[in-house]
């Protein structure tokens, strides 16, 4: 069986020093193998030249329901390699899992996936997007912003700014930080759209601010900032959502 065989082949590669720095900073109720992402590439290269998407369809289901961080991180990373292949099918697939989303990062990563599939099929998928956007789930949350990240790298825009609109002023850190990092990928593409509306909220929270002008064509802004001395107060915290 796959799920043995990769199972088999982490424990090979794991190292404790390794995993004991990742789990520190990754936010997850998982266990996992103690993986270096270059040997996980590895692996799932592997798995991608022996299996057709659909076929992968069933061992992704088998690494996903372990409880091992390792097992699910290598299901997701693989299935990225099949994005010329993404469809629907595709998003029905991963819609009924999406519950299971324990950590930032698998949010981000499936994101990505949706994302690939929203600029395939951007009619029926936005209102999925949007409508997961609205969940008062955290990761889901954070999932359907970072689907908009495929398309601003496609010079698509629209959907990346209503959810740095929607979003700017919400206070907990993991949706604060992936509005940032919206904004930073528009600065990377548009430097004037994302400039224009960081002027417009320069008192915006620190964190949003921080991964916004963490690219070279926004950094002048920090200065701009520090002149201003906005964004020193410290604001309360009640709830993630307004």
């Amino acid at each position: 069986m796959i799920n043995q065989k990769s199972k088999r082949v982490l424990k090979k590669l794991s190292n404790k020093e390794f995993a004991d720095d990742i789990k520190t900073y990754l936010v997850s109720s998982h266990d996992f193998y103690r993986n270096k992402v270059p040997e996980m590439r590895v692996l799932a290269k592997r798995l991608h030249e022996e299996y057709s998407l659909k076929e992968f369809y069933k061992v992704f289901n088998k690494m996903w329901n372990s409880k091992y961080h390792g097992e699910t991180s290598l299901a997701i990373y693989t299935l990225r390699l099949y994005s010329d292949e993404f469809n629907l099918a595709t998003w029905r697939f991963l819609k009924s899992k999406l519950m299971s989303i324990k950590s930032f990062d698998q949010a981000d990563s499936i994101g990505k996936i949706i994302g690939e599939i929203l600029i395939k099929h951007p009619a029926s998928m936005k209102r999925e997007v949007i409508k997961l956007s609205k969940s008062k789930n955290l990761w889901l949350v954070r999932l359907a912003l970072a689907s908009s990240i495929p398309l601003i790298r496609k010079g698509d825009f629209k959907l990346g700014m209503k959810f740095v609109e929607d979003f700017i002023d919400v206070k907990e850190k993991y949706i604060q930080e992936c509005v940032g990092i919206i904004l930073r990928e528009i600065g990377n593409k548009k430097p004037e759209v994302a400039k224009r509306f960081i002027l417009k909220h320069i008192h915006m929270n620190h964190i949003v601010f921080k991964e916004a002008t963490a690219t070279t064509k926004l950094k002048e802004l920090r200065k701009l900032r520090k002149i201003k001395k906005l964004g020193k107060g410290k604001r309360g915290f009640f709830s993630w959502r307004r």
